[in-house]
């Protein structure tokens, strides 16, 4: 789950720093939908913010902090083998830019307003992975979540959504963790004292062994070694 946090948290840096002054802040954290009246809705196969019962319009207090964005992973939504590397598998995860902004933005107002607000999220997060090992996000569905007034305008919040996919790496079977380094996502287990593995030896040679005619004498013989460094 380490890769939603990481796509979640490289999402939100690029918005604070292509959207500018058009918004006061990009917040990347979950619990902030609450604060905007919205829950997180699991479907068989979907993963998406909704209006939460009992709150049909924004909530008093993200509406002072408008123009803003959330953005909120909604967690991987489907997983199957992948079909062309034994392994792994093929995790499916859904992200969702909560925009907020004035409904209507006319001349007497400095920002943008929600739907140049939404084309600027979608153009600045449409085909791209961030350096990481997922797929370029693609963008999908732009849905209206909930609207108020203030200072006698309407200000409104819609979702805009977004798909990508990454491989998983699963453990051989009957196997145990076997951290390779402090940045190996696997170093969890060790520094909570899980049950690991012991490193893979070094490969350092392979002898081939030739024989003719189905005789088990050894007519040839063959020794693969490690080429050494070069020297620095």
């Amino acid at each position: 789950m380490s890769q939603l946090i990481q796509l979640q948290d490289a999402i939100a840096d690029r918005l604070r720093q292509g959207l500018g002054r058009m918004v006061r802040e990009v917040a990347a954290d979950l619990d902030e939908t609450g604060l905007c009246g919205l829950d997180l809705a699991q479907g068989r196969y979907q993963s998406r913010l909704t209006p939460a019962a009992g709150s049909p319009g924004l909530n008093p207090q993200a509406l002072a902090r408008l123009p803003a964005l959330w953005t909120v992973a909604g967690g991987v939504i489907a997983c199957q083998p992948s079909a062309s590397q034994r392994q792994r598998y093929k995790a499916q995860a859904r992200f969702t830019v909560i925009v907020g902004d004035r409904l209507q933005a006319d001349r007497g107002y400095a920002g943008a307003g929600v739907w140049q607000l939404v084309y600027a999220v979608r153009r600045l997060l449409a085909a791209q992975d961030f350096g990481l090992a997922v797929s370029p996000l693609i963008p999908e569905q732009v849905r209206p979540l909930a609207q108020a007034q203030r200072d006698g305008e309407p200000w409104s919040l819609v979702a805009c959504d977004f798909a990508t996919h990454w491989l998983d790496e699963a453990l051989d079977n009957g196997h145990w963790p076997s951290p390779q380094g402090e940045t190996d996502p696997d170093q969890l287990f060790a520094r909570f004292g899980g049950r690991l593995e012991g490193s893979a030896v070094e490969w350092r040679s392979t002898r081939l062994d030739y024989s003719l005619d189905g005789k088990t004498a050894v007519k040839a013989q063959d020794v693969v070694l490690q080429p050494k460094p070069p020297a620095v």
